[in-house]
């Protein structure tokens, strides 16, 4: 639900020979995409499926003059509202329940962000053009992102003909297999959205958040954080963001370093060993979620993200402790 990927997404800074796998058509849709998401008013609804979990959401978007407004409301499941005002998220949970940050806030959500961060990533992905289909009584375009390894998964999405909006998108794993569905069931486009339906019906916990995105750290930024060190990421991938917590059971310590292509992104957590911790050694999975643990020097390193599980585990592998007492 409310979980998971609280950090931004990296614009990347570098466009490699790569880009060249993506024809200038591709690109020219992605970017009437990424505009159509932002610019047009729209209401429907759409369902997000993972696995068996089945979530149904209600989406209001309205741009005024450049300022966007959204708000979605689960309609199954534990009742949840989010509202967006440009960067600025309230999250209201009537139950009262703590409520955690995404950037998509209700399950994986309507996929607003998706072209972007696709847009960023391009180098490492073929884009295509395929075949024509119909998605929620509308005629639509198909986009096929293929990775260009075996290191990330890929896309499917259907474009709205008239307007470019994203209607549909699929995640493929390595084998193609769909991991997640996104699809509108209905859908209004070009309409008025009054002040109403962008107001909250919702009482209860709230939580407000300011979205950033931060860019690819620095050497200076990334002095103070040295004692940790990955000797092999995928092509693209580049240590975007860095934070330091304590657990609020425990009081232990726990590093979490974000490695992104702009698109596909790993978190690698990084705690100090005690004996009455339990922790697990070797794979792990969750859906379309690999995740690989391992100890090194003293401390559990776990290696998680939305990426194939022969990912997570060579990033987990070629981890290594470079700091004082180092080998």
């Amino acid at each position: 639900m409310l979980h998971r990927l609280r950090l931004g997404i990296v614009l990347l800074a570098f466009i490699t020979p790569a880009v060249q796998a993506a024809d200038t058509a591709s690109i020219e849709l992605l970017e009437r995409m990424s505009q159509a998401a932002k610019q047009l008013n729209y209401e429907g609804v759409f369902a997000y499926q993972r696995g068996n979990a089945f979530q149904s959401i209600r989406l209001y978007h309205r741009n005024d003059n450049g300022t966007e407004s959204e708000r979605l409301i689960t309609l199954n499941g534990a009742a949840r509202e989010v509202i967006r005002n440009n960067d600025t998220v309230t999250c209201i949970s009537p139950e009262g329940k703590q409520v955690n940050v995404s950037r998509r806030p209700l399950g994986h959500g309507f996929p607003s962000d998706l072209p972007r961060r696709l847009r960023s990533a391009t180098p490492f992905y073929e884009l295509t053009i395929g075949k024509e289909a119909r998605v929620a009584g509308k005629l639509t375009k198909r986009l096929e992102i293929k990775p260009m390894d075996n290191y990330r998964y890929g896309y499917r999405l259907w474009m709205d003909e008239e307007t470019d909006l994203l209607l549909k998108s699929e995640l493929l794993d390595e084998h193609n297999k769909v991991l997640e569905t996104f699809e509108f069931t209905d859908i209004h486009i070009g309409i008025d959205i009054p002040d109403s339906d962008l107001q909250a019906k919702m009482s209860g916990n709230e939580m407000i958040l300011h979205r950033t995105e931060p860019g690819e750290m620095t050497t200076r930024d990334l002095v103070a954080f040295s004692h940790w060190k990955a000797k092999w990421l995928p092509e693209g991938f580049s240590l975007i963001a860095h934070q330091n917590r304590l657990r609020t059971n425990s009081r232990a310590h726990v590093e979490q370093r974000v490695y992104s292509d702009g698109l596909s992104s790993v978190s690698v957590f990084i705690e100090k060993k005690h004996a009455q911790h339990n922790h697990f050694d070797g794979r792990s999975h969750m859906g379309a979620v690999n995740a690989f643990g391992r100890v090194i020097n003293a401390h559990f390193v776990t290696v998680v993200g939305e990426v194939p599980a022969i990912t997570v585990e060579k990033i987990g592998s070629a981890i290594e402790y470079a700091g004082p007492g180092a080998p």
